[in-house]
């Protein structure tokens, strides 16, 4: 939102770097502008990236094993597990012209350094910009130094019309005409700007947090104050940089001209990571010299001083505080000993949170409830962390990441991810420990690792029945059900999911649990043969949604009733419903529903006789799949009906045409998958396979066949006499003219051309 200054020789050498080198990272120190310069590269290079450009901010992560995680929201990709993640990422950018921008990596140095470089092995188009206070340190890495902006040298006279000349100036004039309506660099004060800038070695932020002090002092007032303040700190230690000392002296300056209130504001919100609310601050950060007023009148003061940035959020005010004033914030926390009472509170208002958005979910609140929860993520992994580093808190994490069953079908690795950890340092029986065992159950049950499910399922059943806790063996037995008819035994999930409805149905259980159950039931009769039955579970469970004004559930009721019109053989009725249940998943980026939807789009289609379209939707289905973890949650009774799908969509297509349609489908973003599915689009024509053999040049055709017969990039550059450097973009080459997406197509398609 600022006006970018100077840098005109750093952007010119930055896109040099970049032109020639597929990792260049800019390093420097904290305020430097490190950031700025990145993204007015991407921004200046980006028509060169037709996939577009991708920002990574890694400046509020601290957990390694999120690093991957936070890659995948950036890149906007559908679902992925733990384990899977990495994979996921390579395929997405394996064939695509992508600029990824990682910032802020010194957190996880070692990790970020790890994921880029098996990216860059991996997806032959991208190019990483990444900026840190260090180097990565990897081989390939192309490190560009931001230095602070010119200033005039002491001895240096500054006459009228040198400002120009210096960008610290410049960034100076700029950020004080801000501050100060009507400030201009004169000759009259053009020698103490010059000092100023001079006194902060051209350090951006540190001119920034400068020139909005004009709101208060004159020029020559400010100029001599950071002369006394930061001549007394930097010679307080000799073995820190100078410009460090220089930071951190701006920096405390900053801080000692705010009021007292403003002080102990900014140290307390700096326990939240990421952004925060209003109601988040007065609840965690008042008290103790702090009251409701004070919050309010302090975060308007430090948002004049620049100190924290307030962001406009869907018609939500949110706040940050900048992520170097946030470390300082911090450091000045520790010393008060004041941590584990804010981090307490901290906890508290996000526990709170939770079961806010557990008692609002099943309503017509819950995209409001859902998008809260996006928002709060940083915050939530922050209060994770704390129950995992503090004696006596592990019942609160357990508290937050249990019930909120629906929050991990949105993400099931994250989910797991901190089920597990909590469950492995807490074994103290409890309601708590048995419902989170339940959820871990149900998502590892859709991640399609059965036998982790059982376990804690058996381990959930006999620890609520010791407990006396029926809310909790109902939920047990409802989730022991469903992963039942997932691994088969349809007979026995139908038995247990009904006892677990009557105990739902006697306790008066959240209408959000009963709807889920009925869309189990629905599924577990369709595979039993009994439609009907099931039809009425699908549509008791709309019925639920419909009362209470949901739409996250009411699309799985939909979905269920156009699967027992497919199995009924309604073909016409079964592709409605499956449009109307994709429009609803455009409102929750929910990747279970949307595979489930598009796979059984594709059977109708197959069942259709439009076999092109089959294959397409396949495809978009099994890339979702993929990243979610087994396929079809590992259920052989659902993945029957997409086999003979695709013998069926095979033999009516031919395999060339099955397989690029299918390839084209799998390579589409989600967005677009959408718009065709529910546009009624015809899917992108496959390459004919006459035109395909065309497009190849002679090369490239060698290049396929030996691809075919299971050659690795070294062994073809060691037949043909050629780098494996060159191999590699002839086979990248072959990927993108036949539209495939893996070595395993280029082979099938050959082995079709022979045939």
């Amino acid at each position: 939102m600022t006006t970018f200054v100077g840098r005109r020789e750093e952007l010119s050498h930055t896109r040099q770097l970049l032109a020639e080198n597929r990792l260049v990272t800019l390093t420097g120190l904290g305020g430097v502008g490190k950031t700025r310069l990145a993204l007015r590269t991407a921004t200046q290079v980006q028509r060169s990236f037709r996939d577009g450009v991708r920002i990574v901010e890694l400046a509020a992560l601290r957990e390694p094993r999120l690093l991957a995680q936070t890659v995948v929201d950036s890149l906007r990709l559908t679902e992925v597990s733990a384990r899977d993640s990495v994979e996921a990422i390579e395929d997405y950018l394996r064939s695509r012209h992508v600029l990824l921008v990682l910032d802020n990596c010194e957190q996880l140095l070692a990790e970020t350094a790890r994921l880029g470089v098996r990216l860059l092995q991996s997806a032959p188009h991208l190019r990483i910009i990444a900026t840190s206070r260090q180097a990565l340190g990897v081989p390939g890495e192309r490190v560009l130094s931001v230095s602070p902006l010119p200033v005039p040298a002491p001895d240096e006279p500054v006459a009228a019309g040198s400002d120009q000349r210096y960008a610290a100036l410049i960034l100076f004039a700029d950020r004080a005409a801000t501050a100060v309506p009507g400030f201009e660099v004169s000759p009259t004060n053009l020698p103490e700007v010059a000092r100023i800038c001079q006194q902060l070695e051209g350090i951006p932020l540190a001119i920034e947090l400068a020139a909005v002090r004009l709101k208060v002092l004159s020029v020559s007032d400010l100029a001599d104050r950071l002369d006394r303040r930061l001549q007394l700190l930097t010679e307080g230690s000799r073995i820190t940089p100078a410009r460090h000392q220089t930071l951190r002296a701006t920096i405390d300056w900053s801080f000692d001209l705010c009021s007292p209130s403003e002080q102990l504001l900014w140290t307390r919100v700096a326990v939240f990571a990421g952004s925060f609310d209003l109601a988040a601050a007065t609840a965690v950060c008042s008290g103790d010299g702090l009251d409701q007023n004070s919050i309010l009148n302090g975060l308007s003061g430090l948002i004049d001083q620049s100190i924290i940035a307030r962001e406009d959020r869907d018609g939500h005010v949110r706040f940050r505080l900048l992520e170097t004033l946030r470390e300082y914030g911090q450091d000045k926390l520790r010393d008060s000993h004041a941590v584990p009472a804010l981090r307490d509170r901290h906890l508290s208002w996000f526990a709170a949170l939770m079961d806010s958005a557990v008692e609002d979910w099943f309503g017509p609140t819950e995209e409001d409830v859902f998008a809260r929860l996006r928002q709060e993520q940083p915050n939530l992994r922050a209060a994770f962390e704390y129950c995992l580093t503090e004696s006596g808190k592990l019942s609160s994490g357990l508290r937050i990441a249990g019930p909120a069953w629906f929050l991990w079908a949105f993400s099931l690795a994250e989910g797991r991810h901190w089920l597990d950890r909590l469950l492995a340092v807490e074994s103290e029986p409890s309601q708590e420990h048995a419902w989170a065992l339940a959820t871990r159950g149900f998502v590892t049950a859709l991640q399609g690792d059965h036998a982790v499910a059982a376990v804690s399922l058996e381990d959930c059943l006999v620890e609520a029945t010791d407990l006396g806790d029926e809310l909790t063996v109902a939920y047990g037995g409802h989730i022991r059900g469903m992963l039942a008819y997932l691994a088969g035994d349809g007979e026995f999930g139908v038995q247990a999911m009904t006892e677990a409805l009557a105990r739902y149905t006697r306790l008066g259980a959240p209408a959000g649990l009963v709807s889920n159950l009925r869309i189990g039931l629905g599924l577990a009769y369709i595979f039993l043969e009994q439609p009907e039955v099931a039809l009425e579970h699908f549509e008791s469970s709309r019925t639920l949604s419909e009362s209470h004004g949901e739409r996250w559930m009411l699309s799985y009721a939909i979905y269920g009733r156009a699967f027992v019109d497919f199995a009924q053989g309604h073909l016409e009725p079964a592709e409605r419903g499956v449009r109307d249940a994709l429009r609803l998943y455009q409102v929750f980026p929910d990747s279970l529903g949307r595979a489930m939807a598009l796979d059984l789009y594709a059977w109708v289609c197959a069942d259709n006789h439009e076999p092109e379209r089959a294959a397409f939707f396949l495809g978009c289905a099994q890339r979702l799949w993929s990243s979610l973890g087994q396929q079809l949650f590992g259920s052989r009774s659902w993945q029957v009906h997409r086999e003979r799908c695709e013998e069926s969509a095979r033999r009516d297509a031919g395999n060339r045409l099955f397989d690029s349609s299918f390839e084209r489908g799998a390579g589409l973003p989600p967005e677009e998958v959408l718009a065709y599915a529910l546009e009624g689009r015809s899917v992108p024509a496959p390459v004919a396979p006459s035109s395909q053999r065309d497009i190849l040049t002679p090369r490239e055709t060698e290049v396929a066949g030996l691809v075919s017969e299971g050659l690795s990039n070294r062994e073809i550059a060691e037949r043909l006499v050629i780098s494996p450097r060159t191999v590699a973009t002839h086979v990248e080459n072959v990927l993108v003219k036949l539209g495939f997406t893996s070595r395993t197509s280029i082979a099938a398609w050959i082995t079709a051309r022979k045939a």
